[in-house]
């Protein structure tokens, strides 16, 4: 899909001339803990990959190789991309592609790091250089921004009140048309679905019908979206899952990391254990897949 892409993203330009919470502090034993300490019932067979490791708050490539030798989930890296963040223009992208890339060529092709980016902006595939849009492996998003506040800034959703005085029925039609927006984007990986802030998160029952869940769904495997299952995340819920999983959806487990140490991966642990996750429900890149089969 993102390949095919990239010819419309080149038609574009010559036609026109051309997740969120604050950081924590991780004392330094936590970031020397083995992946096995917190994760001794992972199977290796499942062969992992983290796509959502953010090269933030002191979190390096080089860490990110380390990370993957010690426990065995090989890891993919990014940074956020957006007119207000850390990738806000073509050369900081391509700055942070060449880091990476780097890193790789002293690397093995079995132990190379995937390159990717979280999109935060809905135009971002008109804004990307065609030629550095190629050197990416993938791309992330989630639904956790949505629309302007007044000065023009983004609306971040994670930041709004318990008490965010809005007509709730109103504002969810609105977001699951941006859900489906979302989805619809020539992205890869869909982190924290079925994402609700807090002022609204206490109604997800009623308000994530079968019937929405089910064209979400849909849409993701028509894309060859992955649904990822984050660690520390709330969503997706169970019945989600299971309903992804029945239709044939593929998943990604994902840190969202904020600095170098590694976060509690229950969340994991309850959704492998709970529907006997196997390498088939597992979302691949195209370099994954190719890796994957020539271990068989």
């Amino acid at each position: 899909m993102r390949y095919a892409f990239a010819v419309l993203i080149a038609s574009f330009a010559a036609l026109c001339c051309a997740s969120g919470a604050s950081a924590q502090t991780a004392s330094p034993q936590e970031k020397n803990r083995s992946f096995q300490e917190y994760a001794p019932w992972l199977a290796p067979s499942l062969k992992l990959r983290d796509y959502h490791i953010h090269l933030r708050g002191g979190m390096t490539a080089e860490m990110a190789v380390e990370r993957a030798e010690k426990t065995g989930v090989r890891s993919g890296v990014l940074e956020n991309h957006g007119r207000e963040w850390p990738l806000s223009s073509n050369e900081l992208l391509d700055e942070f592609i060449t880091g990476v890339e780097k890193v790789n060529q002293t690397l093995p092709k079995n132990k190379k790091l995937r390159i990717g980016i979280q999109v935060n902006d809905r135009d971002w595939y008109k804004t990307i250089d065609p030629k550095i849009y190629r050197r990416l492996d993938y791309v992330l998003a989630d639904t956790m921004i949505m629309g302007k506040r007044p000065d023009g800034s983004d609306e971040r959703l994670w930041q709004l009140p318990k008490d965010y005085d809005v007509d709730q029925d109103e504002w969810f039609e609105r977001y699951y048309k941006h859900c489906m927006t979302v989805v619809n984007e020539p992205i890869d990986i869909l982190a924290n679905v079925t994402y609700l802030p807090d002022f609204i998160a206490d109604r997800y029952d009623e308000l994530w019908t079968e019937e929405r869940m089910t064209a979400l769904i849909q849409a993701a495997i028509d894309n060859n979206v992955a649904l990822e299952i984050q660690v520390e995340s709330a969503f997706p819920k169970p019945k989600f899952v299971e309903l992804a999983l029945k239709m044939g959806a593929k998943l990604e487990f994902g840190s969202n990391n904020f600095d170098a140490a590694m976060k509690d991966t229950a969340a994991w642990k309850n959704v492998i254990e709970r529907f006997n996750i196997k390498p088939e429900n597992l979302w691949r890149d195209r370099k994954d897949e190719r890796l994957v089969n020539s271990a068989k």
